[in-house]
């Protein structure tokens, strides 16, 4: 069977489909749901949001950060948790 080869304009439009959107964001809730038990157990009180929205080429995101800056990889003083890279790799 030889492979589907898309335009670029096909790609783009398929790529910032509702639908695509939609499960970038189940994907990204359910990261972040486990990026907030990661750090609630490391003892930070780290907020955890979801960024969404779409490239300049127009191809969607959406991220998953939040604002302990020195806990995901940790310090002298701070000890590293990977709260987030941790939540990323456990499905």
């Amino acid at each position: 069977m030889k492979p589907v080869q898309l335009s670029d304009r096909e790609w783009r439009r398929i790529v910032a489909l509702p639908s695509v959107r939609k499960r970038l964001r189940f994907v990204a809730n359910q990261i972040a749901t486990r990026t907030r038990a990661n750090l609630s157990s490391a003892g930070s009180a780290a907020t955890v949001t979801v960024e969404e929205g779409i490239r300049p080429k127009g191809r969607a995101y959406a991220r998953v950060v939040h604002d302990d800056p020195f806990g995901e990889y940790g310090t002298e003083d701070v000890p590293r948790h990977r709260a987030l890279g941790r939540a990323v790799g456990s499905k």
